[in-house]
């Protein structure tokens, strides 16, 4: 697994593409809920709607990315 050490650091940063909420790690139960590997890092908008996954230690946050989840 690749070193996320960057990811943390940049974290406030980064927003939704569609809420432009903050962004969050992803809880399993979000994951799952996405359809994505629970070991597998992904991030969530601040209140859980969109999942994004986290491919090769890029966060994919282009809006046709995210997965709008139920909440």
């Amino acid at each position: 697994m690749s070193d996320l050490t960057w990811l943390q650091i940049f974290l406030p940063k980064l927003r939704c593409p569609h809420s432009h909420e903050a962004l969050r790690e992803a809880t399993v139960a979000e994951k799952l809920q996405a359809g994505l590997p629970a070991d597998k890092v992904a991030l969530a908008s601040e209140h859980g709607a969109y999942v994004y996954p986290v491919v090769d230690g890029i966060p994919h946050l282009l809006p046709t990315a995210g997965i709008e989840i139920e909440k």
